[in-house]
Parts: C-alpha cells; structure tokens; sequence
C-alpha cells in the first residue's frame, strides 16, 4: 500500500486553513465550478487528515474506496482521479483570489465593456475609478501605474480622439504617472544593487551610472519617497552619521504622505544603515530602538505575518541596553508568537534571560541559560555570549567568580572550535570575543592600569560579536580602576 501525504493534490490542500478548505467544498459543489461528481466525496474524504496527511493511516486504497465504495481499485483511477482534484483546487485558488481582489476585477470589467463597444459604460467606468484614485491621499506604486493605464485606455480609445483636443492634459498626467512608477520602482533596484554590493564579493554594477542617470530623470518631479531616495543617492558611498540622521528625520516628517510598501522600505534602509554604523562604532545600539518602535506600531516589521529571528533578537538588544525593560517585558509577551514556531521557545528564552542580564539579576539569567541547552545552533551561540557576560559582571562584583568567568571563557573558546558546521570566519566573531573579553579582564586585573591602554583596546576590532557591550565594559572596567587608583 502507498501513502498519499506527498502527493501534489495533498501538498496544496495542506497550505489551505479550516476555512480555505470549507470554502473549497462548498465551491465543488456549483455544476459551474465543477462537473466532476467523485470531487466533492474525494475533497470530504482528505478532510479527515488534513492538514498533515499521516501516509500510515491515509493510503490510496483506503481513500479510493471511500469515494468509489464499488468501484474496482486501480493504479490508474485513483491517479486520475487525485489529478483532477489538483486541477480543481488550483482552479479554485484562482477564483478565491479574484474574488477577493476588485482592482483586478475592475481591470477586466473595462475591458470586456470596450470590447463590447459599450463606450458609454466604459467611459463613466473609467472615470469613477480615476477620481477614486485621485481622491487618495496616498498612491501606491500599484495604484499609480492603474491610473497611467486608465489615462492610457481614455486616450487611445479607437472612437475619442482627445489627443487633437487643444489644451487636455491627458497625456501629460500620463508622462507624470510613468515617471513616477518608473523612478520608484528603479529607486528599489538601483538600492537593492548597492547593498548586494556591500554583500557580495561578486556583483559588478554599473551603479554610478546607473544613479547618475536617476538623478537626472527626477529632477522637477516632487514626490516624498523621490525626495528621500534622492537625499539617499546624492552620495558616493554608503550614508554616514549625518546623513543618516537627516534621513531618519526627513523620513519622520513624510511618513504619513507615503504608502505603505514607500514606509517599509525606507524603515529597513534606515535600520540596515543603522546597523553598519553600529558595527563601525559609530552609533549606540540604543539609536535602533526609534526605528523598531515605528515598525512594530505600523506592523511594517512584520513580514507575511512574521517577525524575522534577527530583528526579534535586535528589538530586545536595543531595548535593554537603554533600559526600557518595561518595553521589553511588554515585547516579549505581545511578539513571541509572530516568530518561526521551530525557534520561539527559544527565542523567548533567551529573550527573558537577556532582560534579566540587563536589568542586574545575574543568577536569574544564569538560571534561565543553564536550564537547558538551547534548540536552535544560532540560539546556542548566542546564548553562550549572553553566559560569558553575565559570569563577566559577576566577577566584577564579586571576584570569588574569577575561576567560573576564566574557565567557562575556555569552555566556550572549545566548543566554538569543535563546531564543524560553521566557517572559520563566522567563528571568528566569538573567538574575537571570547580574547577581548580576556585582555579587559588583563587590564582590570593589572597592578600597573594604563588608561590608554585600555582606551586602545577596541580600536583594531573587526568582524567581532557583541563589540557594543564590550564599548560598555571598556568604559565601566576604566572607570572602576580609576576609583581604585
């Protein structure tokens, strides 16, 4: 007997929710929609092992004598028959979706009425859906190139002629709408090739010309997301503090005038600039937390309904190091469940012990990290960094836990050097860490402290892990010393 957990029909049905498949029954069920009478028993008879389809209890023959309980089993019966329950939920995805999306609909509606030479409709049709456009007080990119395409369908209409007409605007409201979707959109493509730049060893773009060109063609065009590309591009190389700061505040000021999709762009570009000036040490950690807040209060962070690991594990970081625990407490229960289900408890975890770590409860940290060990390999990395530093401001407390803080950063350095799985350069960044966080302690510890040679620590320091909260303790471990002294 075969199982049909992998088969095509049952991979799509497993996509579909409670209510999908209810409404996927209930459309079988039109002759219009279906004209297959062993569908409809087929779909109700899956029904029962959805969404995992278990292959031990689901097999061919089980679910072919459901829907033909007299019919003779075959290879060839029961194939044809799963093929055209494919076909049919494919189809059904098609209708669900047009159903639900009236631009389309409205698309194909004029069309059918100038096929059919109803000017008269056509026209009123049309300029019912150009004024609602119009009306908006912020256009999507979408929304711009449908009214370029009604502006386009009145002014080309075989029996109008308003292109002879002295004085109308159709044609230049048109070039204004195809500038506008032309500049935005190679906007996104020419900063998509400029961080693919930084990434990627490999990736040979022409982009001063490319921007160049850009530049060129949108001067005069005044549009809040034109206006911030254009700050964006006005420079050579990648923003640096000021300019980044005028970004952010520009963007601030025109965030309500632009769409949604113009708002969760230039918040990633802020927040990925912002990042790189963090790890060249130009910026606090702390300078993210604005930007998450805007995109946690607008869902824009959100990503098909999901909030990525690392922007889960940023928001805490930025939260904590400024000390919004409150915040952060109110994040971790309100956002815990928008992540991967396969890495939440984890993240929740060490969401919790971070906050405990930042918030001066040591041990209660230590707790929440020994309990076990973490899932997840990136959660078990960075797990371990968060014990170094709390055994770190134990001993700076307290230096009983001189020997737990030195062994366990010996521990750590060989774990990180069994780990086959990961490259030697992505280990580079915890060994790095592991040996600052020793020649801190070296300084802490020596008879004869030299400010500036714990001042100097950090200054060749690349492609190293937690640099911000060492900055911290390079500050506090000067400080401490100097009440000594």
């Amino acid at each position: 007997m075969s199982g049909l957990g992998d088969a095509k029909l049952t991979t799509l049905l497993s996509t579909f929710d409670a209510p999908t498949l209810r409404a996927f029954r209930q459309w079988l069920r039109s002759p219009w929609c279906n004209s297959n009478k062993n569908l409809l028993p087929l779909i109700e008879a899956l029904e029962r092992y959805h969404p995992g389809f278990d292959q031990m209890r689901l097999t061919r023959e089980h679910l072919f004598k459901k829907v033909l309980p007299k019919g003779k089993y075959s290879d060839r019966r029961m194939n044809n028959l799963m093929s055209e329950g494919f076909k049919a939920a494919e189809r059904f995805l098609v209708f669900h979706q047009f159903a639900a999306n009236t631009t389309q609909q409205q698309q194909m509606l004029l069309g059918i009425l100038r096929g059919r030479h109803l000017d008269q409709w056509f026209f009123k049709s049309v300029e019912q859906e150009m004024e609602a456009l119009q009306q908006q007080s912020v256009m999507s990119w979408e929304d711009r190139l449908m009214l370029f395409q009604l502006q386009r369908a009145v002014y080309h209409h075989p029996t109008r002629s308003p292109r002879m007409k002295a004085g109308d605007q159709t044609i230049v409201r048109m070039s204004e709408q195809l500038d506008l979707v032309y500049l935005l959109e190679k906007a996104v493509i020419i900063e998509e090739k400029r961080s693919r730049a930084l990434l990627l060893q490999d990736e040979n773009h022409d982009l001063e010309t490319e921007t160049s060109r850009w530049l060129s063609a949108s001067e005069g065009v005044t549009h809040p997301a034109i206006g911030l590309y254009r700050t964006r591009f006005a420079a050579d190389q990648e923003p640096d503090l000021p300019m980044h700061m005028e970004m952010r505040a520009a963007f601030v000021e025109q965030f309500s005038r632009l769409s949604g999709r113009e708002q969760k762009l230039h918040l990633l570009y802020l927040i990925n600039d912002a990042k790189r000036l963090i790890r060249h040490g130009q910026l606090d950690i702390t300078a993210l937390l604005p930007l998450y807040k805007i995109g946690l209060e607008t869902n824009l962070l959100l990503h098909e309904g999901q909030l990525t690991r690392n922007t889960y594990t940023s928001i805490v970081m930025a939260s904590n190091t400024k000390g919004e625990f409150d915040f952060s407490h109110q994040f971790i229960a309100s956002y815990s469940r928008f992540v991967d289900e396969a890495i939440r408890e984890d993240c929740e975890r060490w969401a919790r012990a971070h906050t405990t770590y930042w918030s001066r409860q040591l041990n209660e940290c230590l707790a929440l990290l020994v309990k076990k060990e973490f899932n997840t390999p990136h959660f078990q990395l960075i797990g371990r960094v968060l014990r170094a530093q709390a055994y770190f401001d134990l001993y700076l407390e307290d230096h009983s836990y001189r020997d737990y803080l030195f062994s366990y950063l010996d521990s750590y350095e060989r774990w990180l050097y069994r780990k086959k799985e990961y490259s030697d350069s992505f280990k580079m960044a915890f060994l790095n860490f592991v040996q600052k966080c020793r020649q801190l302690l070296d300084c802490y510890e020596a008879p004869d402290f030299e400010k500036a040679q714990i001042e100097g620590l950090l200054d060749d320091t690349v492609n190293i892990q937690a640099l911000n909260w060492l900055r911290h303790k390079q500050r506090e471990i000067g400080a401490r010393r100097k009440v000594i002294n």
